[in-house]
């Protein structure tokens, strides 16, 4: 008898076209092998082979069986000589936008392969976000600059280091006049000491910092509020109501993977003090955004009147005098119940809640956050200050401006750049890359040739943050330390290498400088013993910073509100556009890095690429559709052109456009991927745009878009919505709580029976449990196990055919009630579901493979025998999942020997025509048997853990055995929230799901999961 369960219930959906049927979706799910196209595929050609590879032919690699010469030290311990062929572990730290991220990374006969995070430091907790992970694919990147090169008269010359060291020996001054030094941000303390070194040493010269994505506008904001700048760190396990603005703590923000994981905690339901809440106001889908409870949806210029009206209510309930201005601070929305309702969460759980603003938001709206967090008790409880190591720093904004005006005036005669790209990522009023030809020695420090090399006179290699020692400080300012795995590739240096010889002494290694700012905190004893302590552990305990407990300055944010403008109202001839970080490319620099690039973003689910997103209203005011071409200008100025993607979340008549594509010069990957947005940006208007234009082309671009492809769907979507139970499983705390069951009565099937007597199963039963209620859709489990299982790159074109080859997809969902037509959906509810081979015991594809290639192991896993697969695709056909992949190409036959030394050795690497999918990680299994075996003892609990679950900020996926009653998975799947996906077909799967559960506010009262309102304009 067939389920009506969901016939009343709520509409789960991946894209507009499958919710509105179209023919072409339709034709997509229909096709037995829907990845077959009606042109045969082309030979694959050397050049085309190399562009979707990228790294992963590192044809440099021959250096990469070098032992560093530096002294390096495990991580668990120091064995008494190495065993070829056993991996080995070391701690360091990977640097991103001034904080660094605790890494652990394995290495091989001298070969890292893979990046993962560090147990021990505050920050990763042994987990890693996605781009960390895939640096290690640029160490090997065969486009890294490999030579020192100078460019004079149009011609490009070979030179050495000696070379460019003697050269400016010979122009620098002894006071530093016309000297210029721009860094990216970095919290290395071994910079900032060469850097005041330098500038003692040569008192004329100057030091520039720039990045792209900063927190300067919250510096800003808590300087008026608290007389000084600090830095905000939210300790979200311990909130019960958390209220974002225009904020992303669980992706976007530098300590996300610590962030998470405390969200995660606070979102168990049976924590002590109840589950948390979530509050979100924000212009466009975040991550965050996707596992609110309630969530506004305006334009971002709006988001600080919203926040201005909160902090009216809260201060005129609690009988506080409103600061002065707060009325007019800005011209958003009054969503009456919705302010209602938070303001009254808020104050009901005063000293249990935060206040969070994102990075983009004017100075006014961090003050008016770090008000209400005063008055409502949360600063040092859940949101807490710490002093900053540079607090008299210029915003980088106003320091490359600064430099610019300097350059423009001719008084800078030597420019010394280490890292980043000004020319290509500089707003674009500044013009920095024309200026840059008017500095007559301009030096580029850089991974890559690229923008702002191809501008400059000389350019340098620049080692790999795997290559080089260094130093720098999490988020919460722990010392954390960067030890090299490599010797460089090629020959490149590290900045705190370039700047020492600045100073004009003889040369002195990274090892020298790290060791010497190393020193200043070490206690009293032996420094060697500190010194390998501090390198087995890649960070100084106890050097986190200082707390701090700041007096609010209420008149200073009356006067900051006083003298905020209100924003104009966007309509549909002046959109408000938004610029973005890519959550891949971030700024541009991973632009070049195959897996980042073929990684589907989390909300769009695009590749390859950016698009512009627009509501499906704003849309069709605009009169554009799906991938249609558009110009978008700013204040009538510059112009980009971009496809569109029509997205539900979006505030009407605003627009969002990521940053980081439409490189020239990035590489054989990265060149031309994307639209550049950079020429929109400038410094009047970094992030947010007012005024922005729309215009058709007239023509369509194909998006390399994920968002269809590998449907669970083969019925029809009405049939499926009548018959099946929802893949996705969602109630609300209150409903849960009352009826535990709830989520095994959402399936509806006669007893499943086998058809024979079932044996009894022995020893070790792998099987996985993965808890929706924890799983944010950051993505970094599918980078670990692109990067732990060998996966290859396919390319753009690939892409769009169907044919990407990750062995784990995450699915977006959006949810709506039934009935709502696609061209009426404006808001909906946002779900994720990651999805790879569940290991069924009455697996469908065992029993339609022809050879006998996958089969089933003592141990319960579905197993494949590459070299039995003759490439029907028969499995593929039969999997109701959509998990199994196969190889169109034979990347095997074109790789050269050395190229494998990138690749993980315990992985078979797959050649053309085979199956593949995912394995549980059977190397890391059988590993830890072995080990196991060894030591004579049975495996542990939590012992094996594979590369997904192992990376997962939040931990939402738990391996183990499920013949251990007592083992953590075989807990979770007796849970009241365990379900298995497709169960009525009795393939028994062995990865189960839990439920996800929201907890929406009893006024808001939507049982279904939360509130996405829109706004009220």
């Amino acid at each position: 008898m067939p389920s009506l369960i969901n016939e009343a219930g709520p509409v789960y959906w991946r894209s507009l076209d499958e919710l509105a049927r179209t023919p072409e979706f339709a034709e997509a799910v229909r096709r037995e092998f829907p990845n077959d196209e009606w042109d045969r595929l082309p030979a694959a050609t050397r050049r085309q082979f190399l562009q979707v590879m990228g790294a992963s032919l590192a044809f440099a690699g021959l250096t990469a069986c070098r032992w560093p010469r530096e002294e390096i030290v495990p991580f668990a311990h120091r064995p008494e000589d190495r065993v070829p062929g056993v991996p080995q572990l070391f701690a360091t730290s990977i640097e991103l936008g001034g904080v660094a991220l605790g890494a652990l990374v394995t290495s091989y006969d001298g070969r890292p392969i893979k990046v993962e995070g560090s147990p021990e430091h505050p920050d990763s907790q042994g987990a890693l976000s996605a781009v960390a992970q895939a640096t290690v694919l640029g160490l090997y990147d065969p486009d890294r600059s490999r030579q020192v090169i100078l460019r004079a008269g149009g011609q490009e010359y070979a030179k050495s280091w000696d070379d460019v060291a003697a050269d400016l020996a010979s122009r620098l001054t002894d006071s530093g006049e016309g000297l210029a030094v721009l860094s990216e941000a970095s919290s290395s303390p071994s910079l900032g000491r060469l850097r005041e070194r330098l500038l003692a040493a040569r008192p004329a010269a100057s030091w520039y910092e720039y990045e792209v994505v900063s927190f300067d506008r919250e510096r800003d904001g808590l300087r008026a509020a608290f007389g000084r700048p600090l830095r905000v760190l939210p300790h979200l396990d311990r909130a019960r109501v958390v209220a974002c603005f225009d904020a992303d703590p669980l992706f976007e923000h530098p300590a996300a993977v610590r962030l998470a994981r405390g969200f995660a905690a606070s979102r168990d339901p049976h924590r002590p003090g109840g589950m948390s809440r979530l509050y979100v106001v924000e212009a466009g889908y975040s991550l965050t955004g996707g596992r609110a409870d309630h969530r506004l949806a305006v334009p971002a210029s709006q988001v600080a009147g919203v926040l201005a009206a909160l902090a009216a209510a809260v201060m005129g309930r609690l009988g506080l005098p409103v600061p002065a201005g707060l009325g007019d601070a800005g011209a958003g929305p009054s969503p009456d119940s919705f302010l209602a309702n938070l303001a009254g969460d808020l104050l009901a759980h005063r000293g249990a809640g935060a206040v969070l603003v994102g990075p983009r938001q004017d100075p006014l709206a961090h003050a008016l956050a770090a008000a209400l967090n005063a008055v409502l008790d949360n600063a040092g409880s859940v949101v807490h200050y710490h002093e900053l190591a540079d607090p008299d720093r210029p915003s980088h904004l106003a320091a490359i401006a600064e430099l610019s005006s300097r350059i423009a005036a001719g008084s800078v005669k030597t420019l010394v750049i280490l890292g980043g790209n000004p020319a290509y990522d500089a707003p674009a009023d500044l013009r920095f890359a024309e200026l840059l030809g008017r500095v007559p020695n301009a030096v580029h420090l850089s991974l890559y040739d690229d923008e702002t090399s191809h501008a400059c006179r000389w350019h340098l290699p620049q080692a790999h943050p795997l290559e080089a020692w260094g130093d720098g400080r999490a988020f919460d300012g722990t010392l954390t330390l960067q030890q090299p795995l490599i010797e460089p590739l090629y020959g490149g240096r590290s900045a705190i290498e370039l700047v020492a010889g600045l100073l004009g002494s003889a040369p002195v290694s990274g090892w020298e400088i790290v060791r010497e700012s190393l020193r200043a905190v070490a206690p009293d004893g032996d420094f060697e013993v500190f010194w390998r302590r501090c390198l087995h552990d890649g960070l100084v305990a106890g050097t986190a910073a200082p707390a701090a407990t700041p007096q609010f300055d209420l008149e200073a944010v009356s006067q900051l509100a006083l003298a905020q403008e209100p924003p104009p109202a966007p309509s549909a001839n002046a959109l408000e556009l938004v610029l973005l970080p890519d959550p891949k490319v971030h700024d541009g620099r991973f632009a070049n890095n195959g897996w980042l690039q073929e990684l589907p973003d989390a909300v769009t689910k695009i590749t390859w690429g950016n698009a512009l997103l627009l509501s499906p209203t704003t849309a069709r005011e605009l009169g554009v559709a799906q991938e249609d071409v558009v110009a978008v200008s700013a204040g009538g100025g510059a112009s980009v052109e971009v496809p569109v993607d029509v997205l539900p979340g979006l505030a009407r008549f605003t627009a969002l456009l990521s940053l980081g594509y439409g490189r020239t010069v990035a590489g054989s990957v990265g060149n031309g991927i994307g639209a550049d947005a950079y020429p929109l940006r400038t410094t009047a208007a970094p992030c947010v745009i007012p005024r922005a234009t729309v215009r058709p082309l007239g023509r369509r671009e194909k998006l390399a878009c994920t968002q269809d492809h590998h449907a669970i769907d083969t019925i029809g979507f009405g049939e499926r919505n009548r018959r099946v139970a929802n893949l996705v499983r969602e109630a609300s705390l209150d409903a849960y709580l009352e009826d535990p069951e709830i989520f095994r009565h959402m399936d509806h099937h006669p007893p499943l029976e086998q058809l024979w007597k079932e044996g009894t199963y022995e020893g070790e039963q792998w099987g996985m449990a993965i808890d929706l209620n924890a799983c944010t859709g950051c993505n970094a489990c599918v980078v670990a196990c692109h990067a732990e299982n060998n996966i290859p790159l396919v390319g753009r074109e690939q892409v769009i055919r169907q044919r990407e080859m990750q062995w784990l997809r995450i699915d977006r969902y959006f949810r709506t009630p039934q009935g709502v037509a696609p061209n009426e959906v404006e808001d909906a509810a946002m779900v994720f579901q990651p999805v790879a081979c569940v290991h069924c015991e009455n697996a469908p594809c065992e029993q339609v493979c022809p050879v006998a290639a996958t089969q089933h192991t003592a141990d319960g896993l579905n197993a494949m025998i590459y070299n039995r697969c003759v490439g029907t695709r028969y499995c593929s056909n039969n999997c109701p999942y959509k998990v199994r992949r196969f190889n169109f190409f034979n990347y095997r036959k074109r790789m050269p020997d050395i190229a494998k030394m990138q690749l993980n050795p315990e992985v078979t690497v797959r050649s053309r025509g085979v199956m593949e999918k995912c394995t549980y990680c059977v190397q890391r299994i059988e590993k830890v048997r072995i080990a196991a075996g060894n030591d004579r003892r049975p495996i542990r609990d939590g012992e094996i853990s594979p590369a997904c679950a192992q990376t997962c900020p939040t931990r939402a996926i738990t391996f183990g055995n499920l013949n251990d009653p007592s083992s953590e998975v075989s807990q979770l799947r007796a849970d009241h929230r365990s379900y298995a996906t497709l169960e009525e077909l009795n393939i028994r799967p062995r990865t189960r799901y839990l439920a996800r559960l929201s907890n929406p506010a009893a006024a808001h009262g939507d049982a279904g999961g939360g509130d996405h309102g829109k706004e009220t304009a």
